[in-house]
């Protein structure tokens, strides 16, 4: 399981994404950094910056830091993601708040396409750009 896992789901850090893909790699991250900026779909940004002179110290303790990340598909295509470094978030969290990742597991998900597979049900990939940036953030908290 760990040896298909290590094929399917295989990507790298931007730095080394840079090394080994070149200027592909460099335009995915571009790309991916516009649409945090722009929002996914035109018009419609998503996140409003910060000036950081504007925060509390408290505040500049707690932010996450941001990952990029390169993947390189089976079929050559190359993706750049953003994500937040979530592990510093666990020591600021009170007891009420949730950590857990609104995700699948790689469990779950890889039976489900077992199943697909064994009854031949048909399956079909879709992509909605940004779709994390969609997600209602609450008012009362800091995002």
């Amino acid at each position: 399981m760990r040896l298909a896992t290590g094929v399917v789901f295989t990507q790298m850090f931007a730095k080394k994404g840079f090394k080994t893909v070149g200027e592909a790699a460099v335009a995915v991250m571009f790309k991916e950094f516009k649409q945090l900026d722009e929002g996914p779909m035109p018009g419609k940004p998503m996140i409003q910056p910060v000036d950081v002179d504007n925060l509390l110290q408290k505040l500049k303790s707690q932010a996450m830091k941001a990952v990029n990340l390169i993947k390189i598909k089976r079929c050559g295509k190359v993706k750049g993601k953003t994500c937040a470094n979530g592990s510093v978030q666990r020591k600021y969290l009170s007891s009420e708040d949730s950590i857990a990742s609104p995700t699948v597991s790689l469990e779950a998900f890889l039976s489900t396409l077992l199943i697909d597979a064994k009854e031949g049900r048909d399956v079909a990939i879709f992509d909605v750009p940004g779709a994390y940036l969609h997600a209602e953030f609450p008012a009362d908290k800091n995002v």
